[in-house]
């Protein structure tokens, strides 16, 4: 047993599957701090109607992920799709393949390539499997954003800043998670997890609410 886990971290250890298994632990941390109500997950803002032949104009990353179809979902799940398909794909590489050829030039060259060659199938899959999210997500009636002004949530995350931040508000289910930004450069550092705050003003353009202090 403990020979078997040891090969699987040798395994996950080598190249090219040691850049995946990097992104896996990225993306599996960043998930956990995001629980915790350090950050706030931002959806990837390239446009549903963009047109692929204007790619160039929208900058190689925006361009590349127009391409494969990675938009319209927070940029985090793309992430975590691709290094999981990615993962396993280099993983099955390494298993098969490191015994014939586990040192020298041509291990670094075979091992270059399969790296692009999974991280492009890892990105086309991944575009495949949010498809179909990205079309039914487009389905659902919007909520009308400015009939939540005036109403109260509560923060989520450890701060609220002009960049950053996120409150809970309860509508009878789940409850919403919105981003908010403080209304004033004098609550920017007061606002803290768990504090009550009133919604007063929607920013249609980046999606967030300008919030206020709820008075006791």
């Amino acid at each position: 047993m403990q020979d078997a886990f040891l090969l699987f971290i040798t395994k996950i250890s080598l190249y090219p599957t040691l850049v995946f298994t990097g992104l896996v632990m990225f993306v599996t941390l960043y998930w956990i701090v995001s629980l915790l109500g350090m950050v706030d997950m931002d959806s990837v803002d390239v446009g549903d109607s963009a047109d692929i032949s204007e790619v160039s104009s929208a900058g190689f990353f925006s361009g590349l992920l127009l391409k494969f179809g990675l938009y319209g979902v927070p940029l985090i799940i793309i992430l975590t799709l691709i290094s999981l398909i990615g993962w396993l794909l280099s993983y099955v590489y390494t298993s098969l393949l490191h015994d014939y050829i586990s040192s020298g030039i041509l291990y670094w060259v075979f091992g270059t390539g399969a790296l692009l060659l999974v991280l492009v199938v890892s990105m086309w899959l991944t575009g495949l499997i949010i498809a179909p999210i990205r079309k039914n997500i487009a389905k659902i009636p919007k909520r009308n954003a400015i009939s939540n002004i005036g109403k109260t949530a509560i923060v989520r995350t450890l701060s609220v800043t002009d960049k950053h931040g996120e409150a809970q508000l309860s509508d009878g289910g789940a409850g919403l998670i919105l981003k908010i930004r403080p209304d004033s450069s004098e609550q920017e550092y007061s606002l803290k997890q768990g504090d009550k705050v009133v919604l007063v003003e929607y920013l249609a353009e980046a999606n967030t609410y300008r919030v206020e202090r709820v008075k006791d």
